[in-house]
C-alpha cells in the first residue's frame, strides 16, 4: 500500500514538474515570438518612413527625436514621436508618428512627413483595420488614394478646402467610405496645423 501511495505521489510530482517546465518554455517562446513580431513591424515601419522623408538627410533621425502629447491635433492620447530630419545640421523637415485618425471601425495609425516649408511630403497608413473593400482602400497597399496629400500645403490649397468633395472640399473620398476618408483628411490637416504652430519646438537643436 505504501509503495502504491509513493508511486502516485511521484507521478503527481512528475506531472507538476512537467507542467512547470512546459509553462516556462511556452512563456519563453511567446516572448521571443513577440520580440520578432515587434522587430519585423519596426523594419516595415522604417521602410515606409523612407518613402516619405522630405529630402536627403545626414542625421540619424531615429536618434534625433522629441516626444509630444497633443491629442487635439495629433489624435493620440499617448505620446507621439517627432523624427527630425536634417541635412548637414540644417533642418529640412519632420516625420510625425503615430498620428491617429478615428476610422469607421477602429483607429487608423498614420505616419506624416512635412518639410520646413509646411509642405506635406508624404502620408502613409502604418496600421488600420477598416472594412475590406471599403474603408481599407485608403491604404497604400490597396490604392493610391493616400498619395494625394503629397505636395499639398496651405500655399497651394487653402485650409478651408481640406475636406472631401461631398463637403465642398478638394479631396476625393473613397467610395463607400466617406467617414474614413473624412477622418484621415481632417487628421492630416490638423497635423499640418500642429507643424505650422510648433516650428520653434520641432526644429530647435
Amino acid at each position: 500500500m505504501t509503495n502504491q501511495r509513493d508511486n502516485v505521489r511521484y507521478t503527481l510530482i512528475a506531472f507538476i514538474l512537467l507542467a512547470i517546465v512546459s509553462l516556462i518554455i511556452l512563456k519563453t517562446v511567446s516572448s521571443h515570438t513577440k520580440d520578432i513580431i515587434a522587430e519585423n513591424k519596426l523594419l516595415v515601419t522604417r521602410k515606409i518612413f523612407d518613402d516619405i522623408i522630405p529630402a536627403e538627410y545626414t542625421n540619424d533621425i531615429f536618434n534625433d527625436t522629441i516626444v509630444v502629447l497633443d491629442p487635439a491635433y495629433l489624435g493620440s492620447n499617448q505620446t507621439v514621436t517627432i523624427y527630425r530630419i536634417r541635412n548637414n545640421e540644417i533642418p529640412v523637415g519632420v516625420l510625425i508618428h503615430p498620428v491617429i485618425a478615428k476610422g469607421y471601425k477602429s483607429d487608423i495609425e498614420l505616419g506624416i512627413s512635412i518639410s520646413t516649408q509646411g509642405i506635406i511630403t508624404g502620408v502613409r497608413i502604418i496600421n488600420e483595420n477598416e472594412t475590406e473593400g471599403l474603408g481599407n482602400q485608403i491604404n497604400q497597399k490597396k490604392t493610391n488614394w493616400i498619395m494625394m496629400f503629397t505636395g499639398k500645403s496651405y500655399e497651394n490649397l487653402p485650409r478651408d478646402q481640406w475636406l472631401v468633395k461631398s463637403d465642398n472640399g478638394y479631396f476625393n473620398q473613397v467610395s463607400g467610405a466617406t467617414i474614413t476618408s473624412r477622418s484621415v483628411i481632417n487628421r492630416v490637416r490638423n497635423t499640418l496645423d500642429f507643424h505650422n504652430i510648433s516650428e520653434d519646438i520641432l526644429y530647435k537643436q
